[in-house]
Parts: C-alpha cells; structure tokens; sequence
C-alpha cells in the first residue's frame, strides 16, 4: 500500500511539475530559469518520494515553489494591448437594443493569399427576432483531429453571419 501510494505521489509530483515548468517557459514569463528550477524542485521531490525511508523536506520545498508558482500564475490579467497581425487586430463587439443587435467590426476581407489580402470591417445591424438558423460548421485540416469550428447565424433566410473562435497572433 505504502509504494502505490509513493508511485501515485511520485506521478502527480510528476505532473504538476511538468505543467508547471512548461507553463513558465511558454506562457507571458517565458522563463527558463523558472521552468529550471520548478522542474529541479519537482524532480527532488520525486525522488524523496519513492526512496525507501521518504523525506519530506523536498517535498515540502517543492509545496512551497509549486504554491508560490500558483500565486503568481493567478495575478495574470489579460491584456489586448499587444503588437497585433494586421489580420486579427480589429475586435468584433456587439452592442444590443431591445431585439436588435449590431455587431461592430465584421471581417470581410478579400484574400489573394494566406499573407496578402486586404480588410475591410463593417457594422450591421439584426433582428434577433427574425433568427431561424444556427448551423455548427466543422473544416477538418491536418486529419479528424484538427478542425476549425464555427457558427452561422441565418435571419429571415436571407441575412448571414458567421462567428468563429481564431487564435489571436502577435506580431
């Protein structure tokens, strides 16, 4: 009982450092030393772990590295003020009265290709009253496991409009 619950210990030691340290490394620190010395404490208290007489003094270290690495994660605020790509630096928004709704912003580019193309936004106004469509669309690339997914909202028959969730690129 006392290995399975060191190997169990020893994997979620395992885990929560492998998360944690690729967290800091890729995520806004973007810190290596981070990432180093999150996945050193973390390898220490694995080891303590599965050892025949445990310590839990790296354990504890690790703890209080892991927590402290949560507290800082958790004052992250999101932030729209970045270098944006042409192609994404526009936010569509919506603003509502009573039965209408106006998106601000539409994308309607022309493409030539995937890096020439040129943007053009517009506002338009609907009547959610006159919503008789919502259809889920899926384009698989890369296999039946990667696929872009959207939202066509159709009005009356006649007006469109379609939302989809696309990564916001840096500069």
């Amino acid at each position: 009982m006392k290995t399975t619950a060191r190997v169990l210990l020893a994997m979620l030691i395992l885990g929560l450092t492998a998360w944690a340290a690729l967290a800091l490394y890729f995520g806004p620190f973007a810190s290596a030393a981070g990432a180093i010395v999150l996945a050193a404490s973390g390898l220490a208290a694995v080891v303590a772990a599965v050892r025949r007489h445990m310590s839990w003094i790296p354990i504890a270290v690790f703890g209080a590295i892991f927590v402290a690495f949560l507290f800082v994660w958790g004052t992250i605020r999101p932030s729209n003020d970045r270098d944006w790509q042409p192609d994404v630096k526009e936010l569509p928004y919506a603003t509502f009265e009573g039965d209408m709704v106006t998106l601000h912003n539409i994308r309607n580019f022309d493409y030539r290709t995937d890096v020439d193309y040129t943007p053009h936004y517009y506002d338009k106004t609907f009547d959610l009253r006159e919503l008789d469509e919502v259809d889920l669309i899926s384009v698989y690339w890369m296999g039946d496991a990667i696929a872009h997914v959207m939202l066509s909202f159709g009005f009356g028959g006649h007006d469109y409009v379609t939302a989809s969730i696309e990564t916001r690129k840096e500069v």
